[in-house]
């Protein structure tokens, strides 16, 4: 029982330590985030102004409506849905 203790007891003052880097981890994670969010959110300057449609239908398929540029690393699937629109 001794041994089982001491093997899983964390000293106050380590306790804080480990407290403290996780805490300073996930304010630094938040920040990151939301300057990511605001990049993404941000109108893009470079965008084509989008063609006017012609009357008549044509055989050419639907064209995918350009996404955001989220950046080199970030892969964006394109089935998120917003929860705070959706009303679920």
């Amino acid at each position: 029982m001794v041994q089982w203790f001491q093997e899983r007891y964390i000293a106050r003052e380590e306790h804080q330590r480990i407290v403290d880097y996780y805490r300073k981890l996930v304010a630094q994670l938040h920040g990151n985030v939301r300057d990511l969010r605001a990049r993404a959110e941000a109108p893009v300057t470079d965008a084509p102004q989008p063609a006017e449609e012609p009357d008549d239908v044509t055989e050419e398929p639907a064209k995918v409506p350009q996404e955001r540029a989220l950046g080199p690393n970030v892969v964006s699937l394109g089935f998120y849905r917003d929860r705070r629109n959706s009303g679920a």
